[in-house]
């Protein structure tokens, strides 16, 4: 399972680079990161746990997504794409994966930090290129929280036990 793991690492590290370097991501690399994460979260917690987790998750996703569209439709009075200057596709594609494979406080969490950290990179490279790379950056962020789960801390993020010990205490 190791090597799985850490193969699935180096494709999330190869999706950061080619986000960061063309702003786009090959579509086999999210097959092959989505292969990994699914392989991994089923090792990990079981079939329950992999389509629940997706499920729940992929609905929380789908009410995010419904408020943002709600919200850009209310400013602009009008309907609006979002994909279209606001969030690339390669972006819900990574939240997608995201969903496959993390548990949905998991999920909620590192999707909450992460956007935090994203802003501050993109605060910091608005300068450079006005499109944030928010798919590789979330592709970096996980790639180094899969590292120090795996190698540190064992925290497992593919279930909520650690995180809901951690608020219990």
């Amino acid at each position: 399972m190791l090597w799985i793991l850490l193969l699935t690492v180096l494709l999330l590290l190869a999706m950061a680079w080619q986000d960061f370097k063309y702003r786009a991501i090959s579509i086999w690399l999210f097959i092959a990161v989505a292969a990994g994460l699914v392989y991994l979260k089923y090792q990990a917690a079981g079939r329950q746990a992999l389509w629940t987790d997706l499920l729940t998750n992929l609905c929380f996703l789908t009410l995010q997504m419904g408020v943002l569209f709600g919200y850009f439709a209310l400013k602009h009075r009008k309907w609006v794409n979002l994909f279209k200057g606001y969030l690339g596709e390669g972006d819900l594609l990574f939240l997608v994966l995201l969903a496959t494979y993390l548990s949905f406080f998991n999920f909620v969490a590192f999707h909450v930090s992460s956007l935090f950290l994203v802003l501050l990179l993109g605060i910091y490279l608005r300068h450079k290129n006005p499109k944030i790379p928010l798919a590789g950056a979330q592709a970096f962020c996980l790639a180094v929280l899969m590292l120090a789960d795996y190698f540190i801390y064992k925290i497992d993020l593919t279930q909520d036990f650690w995180l809901l010990s951690f608020f219990n205490s």
